[in-house]
């Protein structure tokens, strides 16, 4: 039987009919979410900066990948788990002499980890692998499918393997990691007046490494040892403050850390000093 002969995977038939991989902006849903595909055990759900929206992403290389373009200006929206329709994938694969993706029988949707749309009107679509996984063959040809898919679109394809993501935002993510999962900020005490608070008392110092100020801050408001550098890892992990993830957050000035525009227009000062 050829593979156009083949049934469509039953999962992926419903993700269809709930018109997943459909829609823009906040109105995306992913193809695949969280808690429902094996995964390396580093699935996560954010929020974005760029539009708001929940994102799904089932490695914490994937996550790397968002968050450098979810901090990009020019960037104004990002999907995830992008589907490829079975027809184009099919005809890619009869045309590469390769078996398209299934499983026990079944035809699956090939995705694309995240199509990126720019301001300009252009697009980049980035397949998201370990870059161990490159001299796998099945790998590789389902990279080649996704490449034959997204050129014919005249969409540039780019790889990004955890190769690509420096020592220092490693060290960053590790950071906010514990915070950015929206299923854990629930659970948070701290408030986005909190952030606010401190967004004012950092914008005082703006030479100040922001570690340290954060500790004197904490003993002038006679609060436990770590509160301050806690809200702004808050307020970096849910994307409600800003600095630069490729340089270490021990090494940032108080001047480096940006109240996102979308955020502070519903905060009050506070009780901010």
């Amino acid at each position: 039987m050829s593979d156009a002969d083949k049934p469509l995977n039953k999962k992926d038939q419903k993700r269809l009919k709930e018109k997943r991989g459909e829609g823009i902006g906040k109105d995306y849903v992913p193809f695949v979410q969280v808690g429902e595909f094996s995964s390396s055990g580093e699935s996560i759900r954010v929020k974005s900066a760029t539009i708001g929206r929940t994102h799904h992403f089932l490695s914490g290389i994937e996550l790397a990948a968002f968050l450098v373009f979810d901090w990009c200006k020019d960037v104004i929206d990002i999907r995830e788990q992008f589907p490829i329709p079975l027809a184009d994938s099919l005809n890619i694969c009869r045309q590469l002499g390769i078996k398209h993706p299934q499983i026990r029988g079944e035809l699956k949707i090939v995705t694309t980890d995240l199509l990126i749309d720019f301001v300009d009107g252009k697009k980049l679509a980035i397949p998201v692998k370990p870059a161990a996984d490159l001299d796998r063959k099945r790998i590789i040809e389902k990279i080649q499918i996704e490449k034959a898919f997204w050129e014919s679109a005249q969409v540039p394809c780019l790889i990004f393997t955890d190769q690509d993501i420096s020592n220092d935002l490693k060290m960053n993510l590790n950071w906010i990691r514990p915070l950015i999962d929206i299923d854990t900020e629930d659970h948070c005490s701290l408030t986005k007046q909190d952030v606010m608070d401190l967004a004012v008392r950092l914008a005082k110092q703006p030479k100040d490494f922001v570690a340290r100020y954060c500790a004197k801050l904490d003993d002038r408001y006679q609060l436990e040892a770590g509160t301050h550098i806690e809200t702004l890892r808050f307020g970096i992990a849910n994307q409600y403050l800003k600095a630069s993830l490729e340089v270490p957050f021990t090494d940032w000035k108080c001047g480096d850390i940006e109240l996102l525009a979308n955020y502070s227009a519903g905060f009050g000062a506070g009780n901010a000093s």
